[in-house]
Parts: C-alpha cells; sequence; structure tokens
C-alpha cells in the first residue's frame, strides 16, 4: 500500500515520503545497470524525483539540490544502458575491491578482523525491521544501493505509521533512520563520494557522485548529524586478506554467522 504525496500543502508526512523517494533513487541507480528492469521509465521517474526534491523543508535548499538532480536527470536520458554500464563497471569494478568500493566496511581504519562482525551488526539492522538480503543476489549487506534501499524502507515506514496515527512505531523508524545515517552512510559518503568524482572518466557518474554527496550531507544537517570526512581511506587489500572471509555474507538467518 503506498502513502500518496500532498503536493498542495507539504506536511511532516510529504517530507518523509520526498525523502524515502530520494534514497529509493539513490538505491537503484547505484545498483549495477543490468539490475534496472525496462520498466525503469525515466520520464515519469524523474518527475517524482523533482516533486520529491521540491517537497522537502528548509534545511534543503532548492537551488542547491534541484540542479544536479536535473542534471543526472539529463544524463540519464542521454546515456544509453550500454554506456552507463561501462562507467559503472570502470569505477567499480567486479568485486567489491573495484577502483571505487561501494561498500561501507571497505571504508575507515584498519581493523578488518572485525569486518564479519561489523557485517553481522547491519544484517541484523535489516532483521530487527523484517527483512533480509535476497540470498540469490549474492550482494553484501553493506553494499551502498542495500543501505539507501533499507534508509528508504524506513522512512516510507515512518510516513505510514504517521498516516495512520501510530506514534510509537513512527517514533522507532524515525530512531532507527537517524541511526543508521549517522552510523552506517554519513561516515564514509562523503569519501565514496569524492572518490568517485575524481575516478569517474563519464558525465553520469560524476553527475551521481555529485548528487549524493549534496544530498546525504544535507540530510545529515537537517537531523542534526556530523558528515565524515572526503579523506577517509579504503582500507588496503592485503590487510582484509588476512582477516579472513572478507567474502562472506552473513547468514540472515543467525546474523552472527557466516555463510559459507
Amino acid at each position: 500500500m503506498s502513502v500518496p504525496i500532498n503536493t498542495k500543502t507539504p506536511s511532516e508526512l510529504d517530507h518523509l515520503l520526498a525523502r524515502s523517494r530520494i534514497y529509493y533513487l539513490l538505491a537503484c541507480l547505484f545498483r549495477p545497470p543490468d539490475s534496472i528492469t525496462d520498466s525503469f521509465c525515466i520520464e515519469k521517474e524523474a518527475q517524482e524525483w523533482e516533486t520529491a526534491v521540491g517537497l522537502l523543508p528548509a534545511p534543503y535548499p532548492q537551488d542547491i539540490l534541484m540542479p544536479p538532480l536535473k542534471q543526472l536527470v539529463q544524463e540519464l536520458k542521454g546515456a544509453s544502458k550500454q554506456a552507463r554500464t561501462q562507467q559503472y563497471e570502470d569505477c567499480f569494478g567486479h568485486t567489491a575491491h573495484g577502483p571505487v568500493p561501494c561498500y561501507e566496511l571497505e571504508y575507515g581504519e584498519e581493523h578488518s578482523h572485525r569486518q564479519p562482525q561489523q557485517l553481522g551488526d547491519i544484517a541484523a539492522f535489516y532483521l530487527a525491521f523484517g527483512l533480509k538480503i535476497n540470498t540469490r543476489s549474492y550482494e553484501r549487506v553493506d553494499h551502498l544501493a542495500v543501505e539507501c534501499e533499507f534508509m528508504q524502507y524506513l522512512l516510507f515506514k515512518e510516513a505510514y505509521a504517521l498516516a495512520n496515527d501510530t506514534q510509537d512505531k513512527a517514533l522507532i523508524c524515525r530512531e532507527a533512520s537517524d541511526r543508521f545515517l549517522r552510523e552506517h552512510l554519513s561516515p564514509w559518503i562523503p569519501s565514496f563520494a569524492f572518490k568517485l568524482s575524481k575516478h569517474a572518466q563519464g558525465n553520469f557518474m560524476r553527475v551521481l557522485a555529485d548528487f549524493i554527496l549534496i544530498f546525504i550531507g544535507l540530510d545529515c544537517q537537517a537531523r542534526g548529524i556530523s558528515s565524515g570526512t572526503e579523506n577517509l581511506p579504503v582500507r588496503r587489500i592485503q590487510e582484509m586478506e588476512e582477516a579472513g572471509c572478507i567474502g562472506c555474507v552473513p547468514n540472515p538467518q543467525d546474523p552472527t554467522s557466516c555463510a559459507g
């Protein structure tokens, strides 16, 4: 069941749905292009994205967020699926250790021996809200698209709770989205976006890097959350290999264990 956005008198409900829609946009665009189905209609989606940005409250200045969104839409319309796929592979490669890693745990201090535990913590966060990674996707729980989709879900769930006047459930979702943004997106996105913008050879990826950097920065500011630094290092592969189990994905049935 969807909750329609009221475009006449933006309310708290509309703001939540707008943020949810933008996180959904990011989740879609950071998936491999092959995973975006033919039903992904740029013309229709672009109008919804612009409507969502237009409904965001004052802490999200339109003159800062709307221009990169419009440029992103133009790049989407102008780039073929083949071109987007090439740009995606050039930037992210085919493993977690590509030129620009799009996995949270590839960034930060050298505590690689804790990576299986950290992946388990993220999986447990999802599981607490009844979600788990589709085992057929072979995707790690800390992939950027997965984390953005989880934020989209939490914000939509909060909006749904407000629409049905269940304030206690709305508060649980709000606290969860703030915590997830603070602990799992804000620390590494600035570094990721900076590296992506620097490495990208095509306009689409550069504009996408600019957009996520601006939006996550504004979202953090609006929620009173500090953003990370652009200088956050990428963990060295050798150290992660020494830790063992670097590619393991936690078993969604037991978030504290590793699936072989």
